[in-house]
């Protein structure tokens, strides 16, 4: 029977923080004040941006409906809509975004880092 080998640390938490959740790693790994904060931000940004964008939708979601009832809906007339609706740029869901992946891409690293000075310590 082939003798099973265990992940070490370091991959074991940039897995985690990269394709589960950004601090996931880092809490397993033992180090819960930083997975914490990459968990909380990783959080606030992803709420950040699904408000914003329910708003925009919810915005859109009453004009359309009235068109659709007036019978005066055209593919025009819906990008008419969706444009009045926005209420400014998409600054703060792109701010919003690029923090996130940074955010995503930080986690791995430094789980990745910490683990790997775990596995030296474990020899």
């Amino acid at each position: 029977m082939p003798k099973r080998t265990k992940l070490k640390l370091s991959i074991q938490g940039a897995l985690l923080s990269g394709l589960v959740y950004p601090g996931l790693g880092q809490i397993v790994q033992g180090s819960r004040l930083s997975g914490t904060v990459f968990a909380v931000s990783t959080t606030a940004s992803l709420l950040v941006i699904i408000y914003r964008l329910t708003l925009r939708i919810y915005r859109a979601v009453d004009p359309v409906l009235s068109a659709l009832e007036n019978h005066t809906f055209s593919w025009s007339r819906f990008v008419e809509i969706v444009s009045r609706s926005s209420f400014d740029s998409w600054r703060v869901e792109g701010i919003s975004l690029v923090f996130l992946l940074t955010i995503w891409a930080a986690a791995s690293v430094h789980a990745y880092l910490a683990g790997r000075s775990l596995d030296r310590k474990a020899g």
